[in-house]
């Protein structure tokens, strides 16, 4: 049976879904960017989604500031913060310390409510919303956005977002998520599948409207050596699916995104053995360039859903 607790992560709301029978743990930190801090299946030593040891480490750290966190109302990086919409222009504020432009959205460390919950023996899910009339200055419109998680017996994540416009004014957005992926080895013991599709070059980290075919992971590829800050673009209608792998499969991770999430970005960092997937609607300054840039009329509400399916063998 599973269960849902409310708790404090430091100074932090959270929630985390417990089923002990199948070994699974799944923590959602409301309270910070509806962050997923610990995905656990079958008792792994790990967790499959890197998090936070404390809430010191993720108000203060940096650049992971955004690790595994909710961004919109856009992903990646807004050139120097400025954009046009409606014949308005609008600014907002480079956030980071190491970036002249703005970075990861607006939500990143937000907090957001729990709305809804339920569990049962087969599944359990958290529903957390943000609502706004005016998030800021630079992005001054009314929304309200629903976050549902929802994880099974085998372990299965699933993620769907809603936004619903709830002013008089149409704006733009993107959205997307930030989980950096472990499986409890070096990236060089992993290797990644990837359909082929193209992706976006990109000039002082932001794309420059040219895209090239890509399939080096179409077939599965070692990570060995692979240094990934890439955005790529999936022409499809159908679902767009990953694989991570260790290579003494003992433990890999099949993910799935829908095409409401035609674009992702895979990173890895320098100072850990993690890779980043990122299902987004658009890729880095879509305000400006508009690749893949999405508009919200008043009352209209869109929807985008990613899944993971994490294996550990003991």
């Amino acid at each position: 049976m599973f269960k849902i607790i409310n708790e404090n992560f430091g100074s932090l709301d959270a929630v985390t879904i417990l089923n002990s029978q199948h070994g699974i743990e799944l923590q959602i930190i409301n309270g910070f960017g509806a962050i997923i801090n610990k995905y656990i299946v079958n008792n792994s030593p790990f967790s499959f989604i890197c998090g936070y040891e404390n809430s010191d480490e993720l108000i203060n750290q940096n650049p992971f500031y955004s690790r595994s966190a909710k961004l919109f109302p856009f992903p990646n990086r807004l050139n120097n913060g400025r954009y046009q919409f409606n014949n308005q222009t609008h600014q907002l504020p480079a956030n980071f310390s190491w970036s002249e432009h703005a970075v990861h959205g607006l939500l990143y460390n937000q907090a957001f409510s729990v709305v809804a919950s339920s569990a049962n023996e087969s599944e359990a899910s958290v529903t957390v919303q943000y609502s706004t009339q005016k998030l800021h200055e630079g992005f001054p419109f009314a929304f309200v956005l629903n976050v549902t998680f929802t994880i099974d017996i085998n372990g299965l994540l699933t993620c769907s977002t809603s936004v619903q416009n709830q002013g008089n004014l149409t704006f733009p957005f993107g959205d997307a998520w930030h989980p950096y992926f472990y499986l409890d080895t070096q990236r060089e013991d992993c290797t990644l599948t990837m359909p082929t599709c193209l992706e976006l070059e990109h000039v002082d980290d932001l794309p420059n409207g040219q895209k090239h075919t890509f399939n080096a992971f179409s077939k599965g590829m070692s990570l060995a050596d692979k240094n990934l800050n890439n955005c790529f673009e999936f022409e499809t209608n159908t679902p767009i699916n990953l694989t991570l792998a260790r290579t003494d499969a003992k433990a890999c991770l099949h993910y799935q995104q829908d095409s409401s999430y035609p674009f992702i970005q895979l990173y890895t960092p320098t100072t850990e053995q993690s890779i980043a997937i990122e299902p987004m609607t658009c890729p880095g300054d879509a305000f400006n360039n508009h690749i893949g840039l999405l508009t919200l009329e008043p009352a209209q509400t869109k929807t985008f859903s990613w899944q993971c399916q994490a294996q550990y063998r003991e």
